[in-house]
């Protein structure tokens, strides 16, 4: 079955004569679905979703898709099919749909060569449903959860780049979000519990910017309070930590005249 890692690529290819026939149909019926799909081959219906698909008609590609994974789910392209249209659910923002069509895939066709990228997709599907960080993110975490299984369960996949990549727009997210709430507690004059917030977002997040600006805030907190030894602690945590950040350099500029 599928041998491939991305997008409903086609390996079908129409009957002859078949297939135009069908798709210059489709196309003077607006694009609706047609009854002719019910006389197409499995190969010929699989190629009409991938060309709807790719022009942007996804009611006609779901209406595809899915009637070679009901109507015949042990032909060669059903595991296609149903990636496909778990794709095409995503694309119009279906997600409860989407998700149930990646999950098939990985349980009707566990052999499969694209159990990874439904994977890898299911991580996308909850990536897409994520909010801002002012939000709640449980979304957020589902995502991350679901990604790094991905890269975990198939660290060869092509997809491990994108994925490690959304990972850290993700725990960026997060990272923002807990340093919000931290510019909240100094504006409320509150810089104990601001710190708090600060440290976690450092610890927790030390891949992303918002740890460098927290390192930042926690010096200039300090020695806003006169609390020279504690400012200069952190500045120098800052650039020890972070050598050749822009941060790192607003840092030392600092440090120097606290130290003067």
């Amino acid at each position: 079955m599928g041998d491939r890692e991305s997008g409903p690529a086609g390996r079908a290819t129409c009957t002859t004569g078949l297939c135009l026939a069908l798709l210059a149909a489709l196309l003077l019926a607006g694009c609706s679905p047609m009854p002719e799909l019910g006389e197409a081959t499995a190969e010929d219906t699989y190629a009409i979703g991938v060309e709807a698909a790719e022009r942007g008609d996804y009611l006609l590609a779901i209406e595809a898709f899915k009637r070679i994974t009901l109507n015949t789910p042990l032909h060669e392209t059903a595991d296609d099919a149903l990636v496909a249209l778990a794709d095409a659910y995503r694309a119009t923002s279906d997600y409860v749909s989407a998700e149930e069509c990646y999950r098939r895939l990985m349980s009707d066709y566990p052999h499969s060569s694209l159990v990874p990228e439904a994977e890898y997709k299911l991580g996308l599907t909850f990536y897409d449903q994520a909010l801002p960080a002012r939000l709640d993110q449980s979304m957020t975490n589902q995502a991350i959860s679901q990604l790094e299984y991905f890269i975990d369960a198939y660290p060869e996949s092509g997809f491990v780049g994108e994925a490690r990549d959304s990972i850290l727009e993700l725990r960026s997210r997060l990272a923002e979000k807990d340093y919000s709430s931290a510019a909240l507690y100094f504006k409320l004059e509150n810089p104990s519990a601001a710190r708090v917030y600060l440290e976690a977002v450092i610890v927790e997040y030390p891949d992303t910017v918002w740890a460098r600006l927290a390192i930042l805030d926690k010096a200039r907190s300090f020695a806003s309070e006169g609390s020279k030894a504690l400012a200069e602690h952190e500045y120098r945590r800052l650039i020890d930590t972070y050598p050749g950040t822009e941060e790192a350099a607003v840092a030392s500029s600092e440090l120097e005249v606290l130290s003067n």
